[in-house]
């Protein structure tokens, strides 16, 4: 505050985020005339804001006129200005009022706000964006908004380091989000940092699907593991190609073995934010939903020709006592196959990476690919492409017989 507030001729605007502002007493002129005004025209304002629900609404106090400013001398003024502030503050919190100033506001102020809206708690995905904001809480909760810069924010990124691209990338996106409801919603700041941070560059082909070899290991290791549902979760997961989620959200109805049909039609979710309470969101575990990720309602496939599946999924259901197909999710026993298997870095989620490689590989068309996978948009499909040499077969002879006619 090392300028001479009553100088109003050299003032040049409010600056954002400061713990005071000037405002014209006559409410017909703006700031752009307070150069031309005289002190006793002007008001020293504070902004503060005061929470009632789930609403925050900003209101400002009149502190005093600038002419009732001492004169400038050192940090006079700017003393002066806070204990107005401070006293300002204390009257409100007799009166029950629950309030900061602008320039007071944390990123953690920010980020419960943020945490307890409908922006989250209506998100299908709101558990892990809870936990990811929770990691922006810990590593930046204590700056103060305003002074919150791209580079602090890419340097907390840094630890980040050990996660995948596409990780990180979640990570930046989801305070970016946060940082939008604090422009957009809340009003708390004007323009949202994060969007200056780079954003890692992520390759989208597939490149981990099990090689013959791995094939001829894993299955040896389903055949040999003491897990009762494995062995079919496995053979299930590689054929059919599907989800996690819609592998343990399929019931026992949802099998036709008279017309050899699967139908896909829910999903099984980790968590579902059932509201809050006490500031904290609250969720309902292992929760099973109508519809699929990809915003279809159903998927159904055939059995026919999908080798041994139907037989193990037969002899799976004699001796179920579930309406699932698969009531527990056999992770632990997963991870436990793989590696007796010598299966490094390999997921559930690759064996449907396998399925559609050794879909291409065999030259189906992708749009079968598509269909087979469940995938809404070919643009998923297409990260396939470069494993299907069938595909370049059959272009390279289409313009070899428009260039060269009948001369190839």
């Amino acid at each position: 505050m090392r300028k001479d507030i009553k100088d109003l001729k050299k003032f040049k605007g409010n600056e954002h985020g400061g713990l005071y502002g000037l405002f014209p007493i006559d409410r017909k002129k703006t700031v752009k005339d307070i150069p031309k005004l005289e002190q006793h025209e002007v008001n020293v304002i504070a902004k503060f804001f005061r929470n009632a629900g789930s609403k925050v609404t900003a209101f400002r106090v009149v502190l005093c006129r600038v002419d009732e400013l001492p004169d400038f001398n050192g940090d006079d003024q700017g003393d002066f200005i806070i204990d107005k502030i401070r006293n300002a503050k204390e009257n409100m919190v007799q009166e029950g009022e629950s309030t900061k100033t602008g320039g007071e506001r944390t990123v953690s102020d920010l980020i419960n706000d943020y945490i307890l809206s409908d922006k989250i708690s209506k998100k299908k995905d709101a558990w892990t964006i809870q936990q990811i904001l929770k990691f922006w809480n810990k590593e930046l909760g204590s700056i103060l908004l305003e002074e919150l810069t791209a580079a602090e924010i890419t340097s907390v990124k840094k630890l980040l380091k050990d996660k995948a691209p596409k990780t990180q990338n979640n990570y930046v996106s989801a305070l970016c989000s946060c940082f939008n409801y604090g422009v957009k919603n809340l009003h708390w700041i004007t323009a949202n940092v994060v969007k200056e941070v780079a954003k890692e560059e992520v390759d989208n082909k597939i490149e981990r699907f099990l090689s013959d070899d791995e094939r001829v290991r894993f299955l040896e290791g389903l055949e040999n593991s003491e897990s009762p549902t494995l062995k079919v979760f496995g053979h299930f997961g590689l054929a059919t190609g599907c989800r996690k989620s819609e592998a343990l959200g399929l019931t026992w109805e949802d099998i036709d073995f008279n017309n050899d049909t699967i139908t896909f039609n829910s999903a099984k979710r980790r968590t579902e934010c059932t509201g809050s309470e006490n500031g904290q969101l609250k969720f309902n575990r292992n929760v099973v939903q109508s519809g699929l990720k990809n915003g279809s309602n159903a998927k159904v496939i055939s059995m026919k020709n999908l080798g041994p599946l139907r037989g193990l999924l037969l002899e799976h259901k004699l001796k179920a006592t579930s309406e699932y197909v698969f009531p527990q999710d056999p992770r632990t026993s997963f991870e436990t196959l793989l590696r007796n298997c010598k299966i490094d870095n390999f997921r559930f989620h690759d064996l449907r990476h396998t399925c559609a490689s050794y879909l291409v590989q065999a030259g189906v068309e992708l749009l079968k690919v598509a269909a087979h996978l469940g995938h809404k948009n070919i643009q998923s499909t297409l990260r396939y492409a470069h494993l299907s040499p069938k595909v370049t077969e059959e272009t390279g002879e289409a313009v070899a017989a428009r260039i060269y006619g009948g001369m190839a």
